[in-house]
């Protein structure tokens, strides 16, 4: 299994046509407090930085650790039941550039 390295972040955005800032921001939540009952809030917080665009439904997780990875992939998951596999998309950035 490949590890994501340091530096790197996902940039989920929703692309189902209608989607809504709001919605991102449910999955997200959910996919914070599991991750939280994980790794704790501390190591969350130190680890798993992410954001959610107020405009747009479009939001960024900082992976390139075992709590960042993990929020990641429980935000695809919960993306995928929600919307579909088609209804988001996933971009790996390195060091703030798309990878």
């Amino acid at each position: 299994m490949e590890q994501a390295s340091a530096g790197t972040s996902y940039r989920f955005s929703l692309t189902r046509p209608g989607s809504k800032p709001g919605l991102l921001k449910a999955v997200l939540a959910l996919a914070v407090k599991e991750t939280e009952i994980i790794f704790g809030k501390a190591r969350l917080k130190l680890e798993a930085g992410y954001d959610v665009s107020a405009a747009k439904p479009v939001c960024v997780i900082e992976g390139g650790t075992e709590c960042g990875e993990h929020l990641a992939k429980l935000l695809a998951g919960f993306l995928i039941k929600q919307v579909g596999e088609f209804g988001f998309r996933v971009q790996r950035l390195r060091n703030g550039k798309g990878g």
